[in-house]
C-alpha cells in the first residue's frame, strides 16, 4: 500500500509538472536567484569555516572551555559547545552539519551527534533581526526580541531532549590527527561546495512544491481547513496561507506575513514558529548535510523547538507588552 501511494504521488507529480511546465520553471528561476544572492553566500564561508574547524582542533579547544556546562547541563561533550554557537551564528543548516562531523572525527557518539543536530540547527542573527525584525515588522527590537525567543527555546530543547547519560571527561586521543593546512583547507572547501549544491537543490524542489499547492488550489483549501485555530490568534486568510507555506519552505512563507497576514502579536508568533519548526525544505537540507544521523531525531527536536519559540513569544509578549512596539 505504502509503495502504491508512492507510485500515484509520483505520477501525479510529474503530471502537474507537465500541466504547469512554464510556472514551474518560473518558480526554479526565481529559487536560483535566491541562492545564488542569499542562500550560498550566507551559508558556504561558515560550512567552510565549521569543517576548517573540526579538522584542525579548534573545536576541540572549545570544548575544553565549555566542557562542564556542555556535559552537566546538556549531556553533551565539550566540543559540542562549537557546534551550538556555530548554529546561532550561522544559521541552518551550518551547526547540524558540525555535529555530523563531530560524530564522524569520533569526537562524539551517534546519539549525542543525533541530540545535538537536533538543538543547534537554528537561523543566525542577520536572518532573524535583519530579515524578520526590520524587514517583516520595521523594527530592530522587535527582530532582537525574536532572536532571544529562538537562542532561549533552543536551549530549553536541548535541555529536555539531552541524553540520558553524562559523556565522560574527553581525553587527549580525541584530539585530531594533524595535517598540513594546505590540505585541511582543501578538504574543508570541497566539503563546503557539495553542502551549498545539496541546499541548492532542496531550494528549488520545494519552490516547485509551493508553486504546484498555489496554482492546483490546495493551498487555498488547507487554509480554508485551519482558518478557525489562524483567526483565533489573529492571523487572516493571507496569513494563514503564509504559515502553510512557511511550513514547506521558510523564506517564502516568511514573506507573505507583512502587515496584512494579521495583528502583531500574531505575526511574532507565527514567524517565531516558522523560524524555530525551519519547513520540509530546511529539514530536509539538514537530512542532506547530516547524512548517517537520524531525521526522526531532527524532526522531533524542531517539532519542540517550535513549541517552546510559539510558547515563549506568548510569555514574553505578555511580560514585555509595554515595552514592545506592537
Amino acid at each position: 500500500m505504502k509503495k502504491q501511494c508512492t507510485y500515484i504521488g509520483s505520477l501525479l507529480f510529474l503530471a502537474l509538472l507537465c500541466r504547469y511546465s512554464a510556472d514551474c520553471a518560473d518558480a526554479v528561476r526565481a529559487a536560483l536567484q535566491l541562492c545564488l544572492t542569499s542562500a550560498i553566500p550566507s551559508l558556504f564561508p561558515f560550512f567552510a569555516a565549521s569543517s576548517l574547524a573540526v579538522s584542525c582542533g579548534l573545536a576541540q579547544s572549545l570544548g575544553n572551555l565549555f566542557s562542564p556546562v556542555m556535559r552537566h547541563v546538556f549531556h553533551l561533550p565539550g566540543c559540542g559547545a562549537a557546534a551550538l554557537f556555530l548554529g546561532f551564528l550561522g544559521g541552518y543548516p551550518a551547526g547540524a552539519r558540525m555535529a555530523a562531523e563531530l560524530w564522524q572525527n569520533r569526537l562524539c557518539t551517534k546519539e549525542q551527534a543525533e541530540a545535538l543536530a537536533a538543538v543547534c540547527n537554528n537561523t543566525g542573527p542577520a536572518f532573524l533581526i535583519g530579515m524578520c525584525g526590520c524587514g517583516l515588522f520595521h523594527s530592530l527590537t522587535l527582530g532582537i526580541f525574536l532572536y532571544a525567543v529562538h537562542i532561549l527555546s533552543a536551549l530549553l530543547t536541548a535541555f529536555v531532549l539531552r541524553p540520558k547519560a553524562i559523556p565522560a571527561t574527553a581525553t587527549a586521543s580525541a584530539l585530531p590527527e594533524e595535517l598540513p593546512f594546505c590540505r585541511l583547507l582543501t578538504q574543508s572547501v570541497l566539503s563546503a561546495g557539495r553542502s551549498c549544491l545539496m541546499i541548492s537543490a532542496f531550494i528549488l524542489f520545494f519552490s516547485v512544491v509551493v508553486c504546484l499547492l498555489r496554482l492546483t488550489g490546495s493551498l487555498s483549501a488547507a487554509a480554508g481547513s485551519i482558518a478557525f485555530l489562524t483567526q483565533a490568534v489573529g492571523l487572516s486568510d493571507i496569513g494563514a496561507q503564509s504559515l502553510l507555506i512557511g511550513c514547506a519552505e521558510l523564506t517564502q512563507g516568511l514573506s507573505g506575513l507583512t502587515a496584512s497576514a494579521g495583528s502583531v502579536p500574531a505575526r511574532l508568533m507565527a514567524v517565531s514558529f516558522l523560524c524555530a519548526f525551519g519547513g520540509g525544505s530546511i529539514l530536509f537540507q539538514t537530512a542532506a548535510a547530516t547524512e548517517g544521523l537520524s531525521f526522526s531525531r531532527c524532526l522531533r527536536g524542531k517539532c519542540v523547538h517550535a513549541c517552546f519559540s510559539v510558547l515563549l513569544c506568548i510569555l514574553f509578549l505578555h511580560l514585555l507588552s509595554s515595552a514592545l512596539p506592537l
